[in-house]
């Protein structure tokens, strides 16, 4: 969001994009979208330090996501929602998910599609954090979903054990 505040604040104070550009670091074709953008949503005289960080936000990022006239794409967004939760749980897969969507909808995407389709929903909601830390300093571990089990040849019980990655 500072990037943003940041080349408001400059072109308010009547800096050319060639010069925002080099004072930011930023693309000159992202300047003048998010300028165009700003302009076009009427919020060129907002001032960039006054809490607006909500409307400017939405107004920059929010438009890249085109709304879909057709009732068959609009069923299937509304089914990411669902299966965004349920990919968390242990054992899920996105095969089962479409299972389930086809199920629901037999004349639904197929396959190929409904991971591509979930995948660009899924970047618009994925947040990323970048760790730098230098070799051997941390550990970082996590399980394996759900516990694998094996028999006892001699006893005959079956015993789980965790998987570490």
């Amino acid at each position: 969001m500072e990037p943003v505040k940041q080349i408001l604040r400059l072109h308010q104070d009547g800096f050319s994009i060639k010069a925002i550009v080099r004072l930011t670091g930023i693309s000159r074709p992202t300047v003048k979208k998010y300028l165009r953008r700003i302009h076009q949503a009427g919020q060129e005289n907002l001032a960039p330090t006054t809490g607006n960080e909500p409307s400017l936000s939405a107004t920059v990022y929010n438009v890249d996501t085109v709304p879909s006239a057709s009732p068959r794409h609009q069923a299937l967004l509304d089914h990411f929602s669902y299966a965004e939760t349920e990919l968390t749980k242990p054992g899920a897969t996105k095969q089962l998910l479409w299972l389930e969507y086809k199920d629901l909808h037999p004349d639904g995407y197929g396959y190929s599609q409904y991971c591509y389709h979930f995948s660009q929903w899924l970047r618009h909601k994925e947040v990323v954090m970048h760790l730098e830390h230098k070799a051997a300093e941390t550990i970082m571990i996590d399980f394996a979903g759900k516990k694998l089990r094996y028999t006892d040849l001699a006893s005959g019980e079956v015993v789980e054990c965790q998987v570490f990655i």
